[in-house]
């Protein structure tokens, strides 16, 4: 009796033994690289912002860079100017030998004494450019003492739809913006000059990518021709070369013309 007490337990191993390798043979074809289901990513809805500014060298004199881009409502080629001015290493106002901006020659401009003030370029004299466009700041020749340099600027803006676009009273408006923001404002007018206004002061770290109008704000104007003008500013300060702290910021204007419906 003992030994068919000890011999039982033995019989159902080897009974489990085929079911075993049964089983581990279909894990086996599961796992096969050539079945695995291709699986997409999830889409991340809040990216890390894309900075306005990378810096290509090691500036050796402080920069001061502003720029200013309005979009008007029948066009989509911007006006505005840009102003640059250079600091030496003591801090007085200087020239460079060759300074462009998209690839075109700034202009100097003088204070009433004949000292350099500023560089100068209208938004006009840059070919082809667009809101949303990158813009490459350099230094091409800066004499002995400055090495050459360059800023790569991708100025932040609002992804709007084109002029006559018709919106519904009814549906929640997304409009999506791009870049590392620091100011987003967007007013939207209707034809009795009442308006709703957003206005969004931030630190754009956490990779938010667009404004959301609901629809309850919307009903509130009056139907028919709406004016939608926005304003993202962009501010940026880099600690380089040194003490030279650069300072660029951007401001971008745009203005579009659209139909609300019921």
């Amino acid at each position: 009796m003992l030994v068919r007490a000890m011999e039982a337990p033995r019989m159902r191993h080897r009974a489990l033994l085929p079911a075993f390798f049964a089983a581990a043979a279909l894990l086996a074809s599961c796992s096969s690289k050539n079945d695995n289901p291709m699986v997409t990513p999830p889409v991340d809805e809040h990216p890390a912002p894309t900075p306005m500014v990378r810096v290509i060298g090691t500036p050796r004199v402080k920069v001061l860079f502003q720029g200013n881009l309005t979009e008007p409502p029948d066009s989509l080629v911007p006006n505005g100017s840009f102003s640059v001015v250079v600091y030496d290493s003591i801090g007085r106002r200087t020239f460079l030998n060759e300074v462009r901006l998209g690839g075109v020659v700034m202009h100097e401009e003088v204070d009433g004494l004949g000292s350099p003030a500023r560089y100068l370029l209208d938004a006009t004299e840059i070919p082809n450019l667009h809101v949303g466009d990158s813009l490459r700041f350099e230094v091409i020749d800066g004499g002995i003492y400055t090495p050459p340099f360059a800023y790569e600027l991708l100025p932040s803006y609002l992804e709007l739809p084109p002029a006559g676009t018709v919106v519904h009273e009814t549906q929640d408006l997304v409009i999506p913006w791009h870049g590392a923001v620091e100011r987003v404002l967007v007013t939207i007018t209707d034809i009795q000059a009442k308006r709703i206004r957003f206005n969004f002061q931030v630190e754009n770290f956490t990779g938010e990518t667009k404004l959301f109008i609901p629809a309850r704000d919307l009903k509130g104007l009056t139907t028919g021709e709406i004016l939608v003008g926005t304003d993202v500013l962009d501010t940026e300060l880099i600690g380089a070369g040194g003490a030279n702290l650069q300072s660029l910021s951007t401001e971008t204007r745009q203005n579009r013309s659209w139909t609300l419906a019921p």
